[in-house]
């Protein structure tokens, strides 16, 4: 259990907590590490083309944050390492850190001036047309990719829960608004063969998901619908609308206003199927609710945050949907909310 005062020199640290993290990686020190078995201070220093000094400070921090442990003269990973900062794992975090390094860290300078002005200061970081980061990473491909594929790791990391989860049996065609690299709609489509798949996006990330989906072999049935969502029309003929990781993004009267939208394209018995991270009910946590929330007021798009399953029902309600279930068993702070027309 970690003492009152390391946690509060945690929280003072931080950002010198997840420089060590991002140092490691950018060395690939675990996988070295990982590689050997276990290495030295002198082995550690030599592989990585350093002096001892500043090695073993790197060693220092790294095992004083549970990353690291001794075993005799050698520095190990530790389990937790091994099952999220080996780039082979299935729970590999790099994506996670580099857009924390590239995207958000540089803005959250920001954000008591967010706060002070209820809009994404920070943004001005990352240059570009718009208001929104996603409109600006649009124009710079570096950090789209950067974005794109922290997103798309999200997104195989717990989407696929949902994929099990939910009978997509009685739906024909479905709608993912906002898709991106097209990782939710390949993997449905690719454990439901009778569904045809649409991205509703912007064209220069659609041309990332047509070459996702070819790849995955299911080229034929994800499609690309290019547009904006709250100016244009959604594809017609769908029964179903995947509305995945964008809650997170708006306000609650915006997000209203766009179930409000996937209510009319819908026919009756349609369903909208909201699948987001969320907060505690008494908004007291998680902190990765906390955290993201800073991250979407002060970069992402200057309104949205991390809400509770209440808000999301009260929603998915005022938008029209009178019947609105609850799916359980959808992954680490996440929930599925379904609502039928």
């Amino acid at each position: 259990m970690i003492h009152e005062a390391e946690h509060l020199q945690l929280i003072i640290h931080g950002a010198t907590a997840f420089e060590l993290l991002r140092t490691a990686l950018e060395f690939e020190l675990f996988e070295k590490i990982e590689a050997d078995g276990g290495m030295s201070l002198p082995a550690v220093a030599a592989s990585l083309g350093v002096e001892e000094q500043p090695a073993r400070i790197l060693l220092l921090g790294l095992a004083s944050l549970r990353l690291l442990r001794r075993e005799g003269e050698n520095y190990v990973n530790t389990p937790l390492t091994r099952r999220s900062l080996l780039p082979k794992r299935a729970g590999y975090l790099g994506p996670l850190v580099e857009i924390q390094e590239k995207i958000t860290n540089p803005g959250l300078v920001d954000f008591a001036d967010s706060i002070r002005r209820n809009t994404n200061v920070g943004l001005r970081h990352v240059e570009g047309p718009g208001t929104t980061l996603y409109e600006r990473v649009t124009t710079n491909p570096a950090l789209q990719q950067v974005f794109y594929n922290n997103m798309g790791h999200a997104s195989r990391q717990t989407f696929p829960l949902v994929a099990e989860t939910f009978d997509f049996s009685a739906l024909h065609h479905l709608v993912d608004i906002g898709g991106g690299d097209g990782s939710n709609s390949i993997a449905v489509a690719k454990r439901h063969p009778h569904l045809e798949m649409t991205i509703f996006d912007q064209e220069t990330v659609l041309n990332i998901a047509k070459q996702n989906a070819e790849d995955a072999g299911v080229g034929d049935r994800v499609h690309g619908w290019p547009g904006d969502l709250f100016t244009d029309p959604l594809p017609t003929g769908i029964d179903g609308i995947l509305f995945c990781h964008i809650f997170e993004i708006w306000s609650l009267e915006r997000n209203t206003e766009l179930l409000r939208k996937c209510y009319e394209a819908l026919p009756p018995g349609g369903a909208v199927l909201v699948y987001n991270f969320v907060s505690d009910d008494d908004n007291t946590g998680s902190p990765s609710a906390a955290f993201m929330s800073v991250y979407f007021l002060t970069i992402a798009s200057g309104e949205g945050m991390v809400y509770s399953v209440q808000d999301m029902k009260i929603a998915l309600h005022d938008a029209g949907f009178s019947r609105v279930e609850r799916h359980e068993g959808v992954g680490f702070h996440h929930a599925l909310m379904v609502g039928y027309k």
